[in-house]
C-alpha cells in the first residue's frame, strides 16, 4: 500500500493528524490513536468532515438543518419528517471532482483489494458522554467502485431518525454535528465480537466482558445468535466465567469477497458440531483483554471494543467509551484494598444529584462531625463523590465481624436494598474484608474514640435519662416546648449571626459546634429512641396483627406532616368561603395573580401564616440549591387546587379524627389480645401504658427535621448572598452560579482571586448526573452491588421493593418526578423517585405510594403509615417502568407492585371511577 497526498479530504489512520476529532469524527480519531500506538488496527483512511461540509454546503440543506434545530426536541414526528427531508437532500447530491479524486487515489493505494468496510464517524459520537452506538450507518463488503456512494450514504445517516432523536435527547445541536467516514479493507473474520473493558452489567472496572461468535460480528449486533460470553479479571488474568452460546448461523463475506445485489455479506448456517463449540481459547481471551486494557489507557476511559479474529490474529475495528457506567467514587482509596460505599442520598430518601458546592457542604459537615467525635484520626473523612452524589465509606465497619453484622442488620430498617447489597458483597468476597492488622493493636484507637465520645455526651446523660423516664410516665416533651425551636439554632451555628456575607458563607462550613450539638440534641430527641424501640417491641409482640400495630401509630394532629396537610386543607376551606378566590385557583392563578380578587386578603394572609411556619421546607431539601416553598409556592397552590377539586369542607380534619379513633380501637384490640392467663390483667395494663407512651412520643419524629430544615434555608440564603455579591463584582454571571463552585474556589473568590471556572460546563455535567440512575451501594472498583430482596416469591412480572405500610390497593398510577409540576388527584397511586418531607402535600389525595428509594423509617414510609396508605419503597426504576394512567396493584405487606396494564390505556372515565372507589376505601 502506498499513501499519496490527498490534501484535507482524506487522512490516513496511521498519521498523527487523523486524531483530530473535528476532522475524522469520534470513530476515526479513536482508531487513529490506537493505530499510532501500535495496536492491531487494519490500515485505512478517513474521508474527513471537509468532504461532508462541501456536500451539504447548499442554502437548501443549511435551511433544513436550521429548521431541524428549531424543532421541539420532544416532537418525534416533526423530527422524523425533517430528518427524512435532509437524508433525501444529501442523498441526491454529488461530490465535487476534488473529493472523488481524493477518495479514488486513496482506494488505489490498496493493491489487489476490492472489498471495503465503510463506517460512519460523526464528530458527536464515541464521546465519553454520548456514544451514539448504532445511530449511523455501516456498510460491509463494499466494492471499490461503490465506496463513494456508501460514503455519501454514511454522511446522510447523520440524519437518521434515531441519530436525530439521540442528539435532541443529548442536547447536541444538529448544526454543530458533522460526519466523517472510515474506509478500511474488509477483514474476512473467522470470529468476531465485542469486548467491554469494564463489566457493563455490574460496572466493575477490573472485570472485562467478552461476547464472541463465528464469522463477522453482525450476527451478534443483530441478535441472530446467542454468543459465547466470558468474564475475565483484568488484574489477575483469571477467567471468571465462560458460557458457550448456541450459534446457529454465521455472517460471512460473499465467497468472492465483494458485494453483489444482496449486499456484501451472507448468512451461513453452521453445522451442528460447531453450534455448541467454543469460539475463543483462554489464551486468546487474555490476549484480547490485554489489547482492551491498552485501548482503555490510551483513550482514558473504559472501552466498548469491536474486534475480529482473522488468520489467527486479532484486529480492533472500533473503540468507543462505555457511557452507561456509573462513575467510580472519588477520591480513590489510598490503599490497594476493596472499599464499599453507601449512598447518603438513599439513606435520606433523596438520591438525586447535587451541584458541587452543595456536595462540599455535606462532605465538610460530615468531616467536622467525625473530627468532633475523634474518628478523623482512624477514619478520616469517610465521604466520597460519584455521579454528583455523596457516598459514605463504611469499609472499616465491614472488616470487623461484630460491627459488620450489626451494621447490615440496622440498615435493613433504613434501606433494605443497601442492607441486601452489603450482605451480598461480604458473602461473595469474604477475603476482601479480613482485617490485616491486629485487633489488639487497634484497641487504643477504639478506646480513645470511645473516650472522646463519652466526654462529649457525658454531660448530657442525666438529661437523656430524665427525658426517657419523663416520657414513660407521660410527662415528656410537648409540641409547644420551646426547646424544639432551639434545635434550629444548633443546626444554624454562626451562619445568621456573622456580620458580613463572607463571614456567613464561611460559617456554613465552619460554624457548627458539634460538642454542643450532641449535648443539646441527644437529650431532646431521646424520647424518639424510646418511640422507635416501642414500635419494634409492638411489631415483635403482635407479629400477626400488623394492621393494628400500624394503626396505633396514626392520627396525630400535632405531627409536623399532619400540620402541613391540615394547613393546606384549611387554606382550601378559606378559598371555598370566597368563591372568586376558589375560581381563580382552579384556573391556575399564582399568588401574585390572586391580588385584587375578592377575598384575596383573607386567603393571602392565611397563606403567609402557613409560609411563616413551613415556608422553609422544600422537596429534596438536603440539596440547598433548591428553592424553598416560600421562594416558589407553586406546588402548595397546586395542592390547594387539587383539594378544591376532590375534597369537601372539613374533610381533612375528619380524616385525622377517623385515624385517631381507629388508633384507639386498634389499641383496645391489642390490649385485649394481651389479656389472657393468670397475669392477663397485668399484661393488659402494661401494654396500655406502652402504647400510650408510644403515641405520646412517636409523632415527634419529624420535629428535628423541621428545625434542621430551617438551618438548610439559612445556609442557602448565606451562600446565595455571596453569590449575589460575586455577581455584582462580575466574578459570576448570576447569583446561583455559586452552586457550581467548589468550596475552595468560593473562598478564593471571596479573597479577591479570579474565578476561572467553566460554569456552563459544570451545569451540563450536573444535568448529565441528574439523568444517572445512582446505585445505593458502590465499590471502589466501580461495581454496583444489588443484593437479593426476595424477587423469587413475587408474582410473575411484578416489581419488587420493600413493603413499609400494609394493605393492598389497586388503581391508576400518577408518576411524578417533580412535585412542582404535577400533583395527585384523589384516589390515584403516587409513583415517585423519592419522598422526603417536601412531598408531604401530595399524600393528601394519594391512595397508595410507590417510591424508588426508602425504608421502613424513611419519610415516605412514616407518612404512608400515618395516613393509612399501602406503600412499597425501594422499587428500582419505578418511575421508568410505570406510566401515568397505568393500572397497578400494590401490596404494602409483601412489597410488590403488579402492572395490570401493559400500557396506560385506561379511559378518563375509568380512572375517575377507580379514584372514587379508592377514595371510599380510605379515610
Amino acid at each position: 500500500m502506498t499513501e499519496g497526498s490527498t490534501g484535507g479530504i482524506v487522512r490516513w489512520l496511521h498519521d498523527s493528524d487523523a486524531e483530530d476529532i473535528d476532522a475524522t469524527g469520534g470513530k476515526g480519531a479513536n482508531l487513529a490513536t490506537l493505530a499510532q500506538a501500535g495496536l492491531p488496527v487494519p490500515p485505512g483512511f478517513v474521508v474527513t468532515t471537509t468532504a461532508y461540509r462541501a456536500l451539504v454546503d447548499t442554502p437548501e440543506i443549511r435551511d433544513a438543518i436550521r429548521r431541524l434545530d428549531a424543532l421541539d426536541s420532544t416532537d418525534t414526528d416533526a423530527l422524523a419528517t425533517a430528518a427524512a427531508e435532509l437524508r433525501s437532500l444529501i442523498g441526491s447530491r454529488e461530490f465535487d471532482g476534488a473529493i472523488e479524486t481524493a477518495v479514488a487515489d486513496a482506494l488505489a493505494s490498496f493493491d489487489d483489494t476490492n472489498s471495503f468496510a465503510v463506517r460512519s464517524s460523526a464528530t458527536a459520537e464515541d464521546l465519553p458522554s454520548a456514544s451514539f452506538a448504532g445511530q449511523h450507518e455501516t456498510f460491509l463488503g463494499v466494492a471499490s467502485d461503490h465506496v463513494l456512494d456508501r460514503v455519501r450514504n454514511c454522511m446522510a445517516s447523520l440524519f437518521t431518525d434515531r441519530a436525530v432523536a439521540y442528539r435532541a435527547r443529548s442536547d447536541v445541536d444538529h448544526a454543530n454535528a458533522e460526519m466523517a467516514v472510515v474506509v478500511q479493507p474488509m477483514v474476512n473474520a473467522t470470529a468476531a465480537g465485542v469486548l467491554f473493558t469494564a463489566d457493563p452489567t455490574t460496572g466493575n472496572r477490573h472485570v472485562a466482558s467478552v461476547d464472541a461468535s463465528f464469522g463477522l460480528g453482525e450476527s451478534i449486533v443483530a441478535g441472530d445468535v446467542t454468543p459465547d460470553h466470558a468474564l475475565v479479571n483484568s488484574q489477575t488474568d483469571e477467567i471468571l466465567e465462560y458460557s458457550i452460546g448456541t450459534k446457529t448461523i454465521a455472517v460471512e463475506l460473499h465467497k468472492d469477497g465483494i458485494a453483489d445485489k444482496a449486499g456484501g455479506t451472507q448468512r451461513v448456517e453452521l453445522p451442528p458440531d460447531r453450534r455448541e463449540s467454543r469460539v475463543l481459547t483462554d489464551d486468546q481471551l487474555r490476549t484480547l483483554v490485554a489489547f482492551g486494557e491498552q485501548a482503555e489507557r490510551l483513550l482514558g476511559a473504559p472501552q466498548d471494543v469491536e474486534w475480529a479474529l482473522a488468520d489467527g490474529q486479532f484486529v480492533l475495528l472500533q473503540s468507543r467509551p462505555i457511557t452507561s457506567l456509573f462513575p467510580r467514587p472519588s477520591p480513590a482509596p489510598d490503599d490497594d484494598r476493596l472499599h464499599v460505599y453507601i449512598s447518603m442520598g438513599h439513606m435520606q430518601a433523596m438520591p438525586e444529584a447535587m451541584p458541587p458546592l452543595v456536595r462540599d457542604v455535606w462532605r465538610t459537615y460530615t468531616g467536622n462531625a467525625f473530627s468532633a467525635a475523634g474518628l478523623d484520626a482512624s477514619l478520616g473523612n469517610p465521604t466520597v463523590e460519584a455521579g454528583g452524589r455523596i457516598y459514605i465509606d463504611i469499609t472499616p465497619f465491614l472488616r470487623n465481624d461484630t460491627t459488620q453484622s450489626w451494621l447490615i442488620e440496622r440498615l435493613a430498617a433504613v434501606n433494605e436494598p443497601i442492607s441486601a447489597g452489603l450482605d451480598d458483597i461480604v458473602s461473595r468476597r469474604p477475603k476482601a474484608f479480613k482485617s490485616r492488622g491486629s485487633t489488639v493493636g487497634a484497641l487504643p484507637d477504639y478506646v480513645a474514640t470511645a473516650g472522646r465520645v463519652a466526654r462529649l455526651l457525658g454531660p448530657a446523660v442525666p438529661r437523656i435519662v430524665w427525658n426517657l423516664l419523663s416520657a414513660l410516665v407521660g410527662r415528656g416533651p410537648t409540641p409547644d416546648d420551646e426547646s424544639w425551636a432551639r434545635l434550629s439554632d444548633l443546626f444554624v451555628g454562626e451562619v445568621t449571626d456573622a456580620s458580613t456575607p463572607e463571614a456567613r458563607a464561611r460559617a456554613v462550613f465552619e460554624g457548627i459546634d458539634f460538642g454542643r450539638f450532641l449535648r443539646e440534641v441527644y437529650p431532646q430527641v431521646s424520647p424518639l429512641f424510646l418511640a422507635f424501640a416501642l414500635g419494634g417491641w409492638l411489631t415483635r409482640t403482635f407479629p400477626n396483627h400488623a394492621e393494628d400495630v400500624n394503626a396505633v401509630g396514626r392520627g396525630f394532629e400535632h405531627d409536623v406532616v399532619t400540620r402541613i396537610n391540615l394547613g393546606l386543607g384549611d387554606l382550601a376551606d378559606v378559598a371555598r368561603t370566597h368563591p372568586p378566590v376558589a375560581k381563580a385557583l382552579r384556573g391556575g392563578a399564582s399568588l401574585a395573580e390572586l391580588e385584587n380578587v375578592a377575598g384575596d386578603e383573607v386567603f393571602i394572609e392565611g397563606f403567609e401564616d402557613f409560609l411563616d411556619e413551613f415556608g422553609h421546607r422544600s422537596t429534596g431539601e438536603i440539596d440547598i440549591s433548591r428553592p424553598r416553598w416560600r421562594e416558589d409556592p407553586s406546588m402548595l397552590l397546586a395542592v390547594v387546587r387539587a383539594n378544591l377539586a376532590d375534597e369537601a369542607r372539613g374533610d381533612h380534619h375528619e380524616r385525622i379524627r377517623w385515624l385517631a379513633n381507629d388508633a384507639e380501637v386498634a389499641a383496645a384490640r391489642l390490649e385485649t389480645r394481651a389479656d389472657h392467663g393468670l397475669l392477663g390483667p397485668l399484661r393488659r395494663r402494661y401494654v396500655r401504658r406502652l402504647i400510650r407512651t408510644y403515641r405520646d412520643t412517636v409523632y415527634f419524629r419529624e420535629y428535628p427535621k423541621q428545625e434542621a430544615a430551617r438551618a438548610f434555608t439559612a445556609w442557602r440564603t448565606a451562600l446565595l448572598d455571596v453569590g449575589a455579591q460575586l455577581a455584582a463584582k462580575g466574578q459570576l454571571d448570576q447569583p446561583d452560579d455559586v452552586w457550581y463552585l467548589h468550596k475552595n474556589e468560593l473562598f478564593a473568590a471571596l479573597d479577591g482571586e479570579c474565578v476561572d471556572v467553566d460554569i456552563d460546563a459544570r451545569r451540563r455535567e450536573h444535568a448529565r448526573n441528574i439523568e444517572l440512575n445512582a446505585p445505593p451501594v458502590l465499590t471502589s472498583e466501580g461495581e454496583v452491588i444489588r443484593g437479593d430482596t426476595g424477587t423469587e416469591t413475587a408474582p410473575e412480572n411484578a416489581l419488587v421493593g420493600t413493603g413499609v405500610s400494609s394493605g393492598v390497593v389497586e388503581g391508576v398510577a400518577r408518576v411524578i418526578r417533580d412535585p412542582k409540576t404535577a400533583t395527585v388527584e384523589r384516589g390515584e397511586i403516587l409513583v415517585a423517585p423519592s419522598t422526603d418531607p417536601g412531598w408531604t402535600p401530595l399524600f393528601l389525595n394519594a391512595a397508595g405510594l410507590v417510591s424508588e428509594v426508602g425504608g421502613s423509617v424513611s419519610h415516605g414510609a412514616l407518612v404512608a403509615r400515618e395516613y393509612g396508605l399501602p406503600a412499597v419503597v425501594s422499587v428500582s426504576d419505578a418511575t421508568r417502568r410505570i406510566q401515568t394512567g397505568q393500572r397497578i396493584r400494590i401490596d404494602g405487606t409483601r412489597g410488590t407492585v403488579e402492572l395490570l396494564d401493559e400500557d396506560p390505556k385506561t379511559s378518563d372515565e375509568e380512572r375517575a371511577e377507580q379514584r372514587e372507589a379508592n377514595s371510599e376505601n380510605r379515610p
